[in-house]
């Protein structure tokens, strides 16, 4: 890969790390995440609802970063962009669009399939 191409990813990783860091941030200053106990039904269910999509994404978010932070590492060793299974060159295009990507398609693919057995 080329070193422009590299530091382009470097850059929207950074990017995104940043954004990730901002909204978790925002998040926690927004309101506290506990279940108040008040009100009817109603408003307790929207209330463990709003809770319980508050912390998946809040995982989800935890997720992506740790992602991020592994590509980042793979930038600074020298291997990003290889796929971690058959060590080929991951194409431009897919980590355009999945700059966290470790897989090319072909081994993606097969991982999927081998999950649809087991699962």
């Amino acid at each position: 890969m080329k070193a422009k191409d590299v530091q382009y990813f470097k850059e929207l990783l950074l990017k995104q790390r940043s954004e990730i860091l901002n909204k978790t941030d925002s998040i926690k200053g927004e309101a506290p995440i506990e279940s108040t106990g008040q009100g009817d039904e109603g408003d307790l269910a929207v209330s463990e609802l709003t809770l319980s999509i508050t912390l998946r994404l809040q995982e989800r978010q935890t997720h992506l970063l740790q992602k991020i932070d592994r590509a980042l590492g793979k930038i600074e060793e020298g291997s990003f962009g290889l796929c971690e299974q058959c060590e080929e060159a991951l194409a431009i295009n897919r980590l355009k669009a999945r700059p966290v990507a470790t897989l090319c398609i072909a081994c993606k693919e097969e991982q999927e399939s081998r999950e649809k057995v087991f699962a």
